[in-house]
């Protein structure tokens, strides 16, 4: 049986991996002077808070939205988890063959576990599956854990570096080199998403009655994003500060996101049949294949040009790895949808 599907939350998630795969070429293909150049850092600005972020709460709000059981979510979230290893081992291929065959002196722990969206998406859907269970005062409790989780980031980060040998304290947080997106702070988004979910129905009557009050709350939020702008961007293209950041860093990530939703949804309202929005909303409805493929085919690369090449040479990369992630993800989609019939 089909199921209507929404399509500003795919169109969300369609911009946001197309986002996110230009930064992953960058970072692990283009030299020194191409990352820090005007494009890279544009690049790196598109991909911060358009990207995961946007992701993490759009799957947060599903959670809340999902009529499945605790234990179908739970095991939903840890099979996401083991999937994140897999990928892991597969990306990093090439990598762990050289450690293996060839003797390079770099921990292969590092890359098995090293924390990506696979891992963090697999904890916070089994969180998110314990908080639904709560019978009274959801929202409140969502509330606190959001402020909690990014206003004790920046203490959680120093008190948890305790060894470079430690491989279960990045999945919590601390400033290790091989933990991307660790629950602190990372946990936030999809707490904001599911808080967004649980309290919707409110939030547009308001809107509705409120008009006035809320094209002036909405003018705030746009204000205060500009104003704290320059500190904004210059965390984001730090992808250390990026990957661990702090409570005020949160505060303008949500500010901008919130602007850029309401774009998207007017964008959908009165654009849905424009081909490159029916083709994001595509991407967006096969996220996890495209975002798997397109990192077997990026790591594993990757490890035998990492970070030689030239700014001038991006699109050479950039075009037949988008062009080839998209035929693949589409003959899976056709796999699967055929294979889904019998």
């Amino acid at each position: 049986m089909n199921t209507k599907r929404f399509p500003l939350p795919d169109l969300l998630k369609g911009f946001a991996v197309f986002l996110i795969v230009p930064v992953h070429i960058l970072e692990t293909f283009i030299d020194y002077p191409g990352r820090e150049s005007l494009f890279g850092k544009i690049l790196l600005l598109l991909g911060g808070p358009f990207g995961v972020p946007i992701f993490m709460m759009v799957m947060g709000y599903f959670v809340a939205l999902s009529k499945k059981s605790t234990t179908q979510n739970i095991l939903r979230g840890v099979l996401i988890f083991i999937l994140g290893i897999f990928l892991n081992i597969g990306l990093n291929f090439h990598f762990l063959l050289k450690i293996w065959t060839e003797g390079w002196k770099f921990d292969p722990l590092q890359a098995i576990f090293g924390v990506d969206i696979f891992y963090l998406a697999g904890l916070s859907i089994i969180i998110l599956s314990v908080l639904k269970t709560l019978k009274y005062g959801q929202q409140w409790i969502t509330l606190v854990l959001i402020l909690f989780v990014s206003g004790s980031t920046s203490y959680l980060n120093e008190i948890l570096m305790v060894t470079n040998r430690n491989y279960i304290l990045p999945f919590i947080g601390g400033e290790y080199s091989w933990s991307y997106f660790p629950l602190f702070p990372w946990l936030t988004y999809p707490l904001v998403g599911f808080l967004f979910q649980k309290t919707e129905l409110r939030l547009r009557e308001f809107m509705q009655s409120q008009k006035v009050a809320s094209i002036a709350f909405l003018a705030f939020v746009f204000i205060l994003v500009v104003l704290f702008s320059r500190f904004g961007i210059e965390t984001t293209i730090n992808l250390s500060e990026y990957y661990h950041h702090t409570f005020l860093f949160f505060l303008w990530t949500l500010g901008v996101d919130v602007l850029w939703v309401l774009l998207l949804w007017f964008v959908v309202q009165k654009f849905s049949e424009f081909p490159i929005i029916v083709f994001l909303r595509w991407l967006g409805k096969n996220i996890t294949a495209f975002y798997i493929i397109q990192w077997l085919i990026i790591g594993n690369i990757a490890t035998a040009i990492y970070q030689t090449q030239e700014l001038s040479k991006y699109a050479y990369w950039f075009v037949p790895i988008f062009l080839i992630t998209i035929g693949l993800t589409f003959m899976y989609e056709k796999i699967k949808s055929r294979y889904s019939k019998i």
